[in-house]
């Protein structure tokens, strides 16, 4: 029978949970969308489920909070994600349509400063 293994991630955030996430090793985050339309990013073993919203219309100009890029609201969809044990209260964040295209733009540095935002709003 073998032992459990850990990587050093898993046992830095089970001896300390809030760790920041600039602080731990680096690991491979993960950015993409399900065939439901959920944005999902991860970093094993944390991962944060984006609902998306309906489209609004607008002419301003918004922000992708993953790439930094400023684009049309043609171009960006909302998306919110659930803060707290209640499930009663959301944050909201603006991606791009195209995962695809703004994952490969998107910093690993940027995408865990958006998974820490569900760390540190979950409880």
């Amino acid at each position: 029978m073998s032992e459990p293994s850990f990587d050093e991630r898993e046992l830095i955030l089970e001896l300390f949970p809030g760790t920041d996430p600039d602080l731990l090793p680096p690991g491979e985050v993960l950015y993409y969308r399900d065939e439901d339309g959920k944005v999902h990013i991860a970093e094993e073993p944390l991962e944060m489920v984006l609902e998306p919203l309906e489209a609004t219309p607008s002419t301003a100009p918004v922000l992708c909070e993953a790439c930094l890029r400023q684009m049309s609201r043609a171009s960006v969809q909302f998306f919110r994600f659930s803060v707290g044990p209640s499930g009663r209260r959301w944050r909201y964040l603006t991606l791009c349509r195209d995962t695809a295209q703004c994952n490969g733009l998107a910093e690993p540095r940027r995408l865990r400063e958006l998974l820490r935002r569900s760390i540190i709003s979950d409880g």
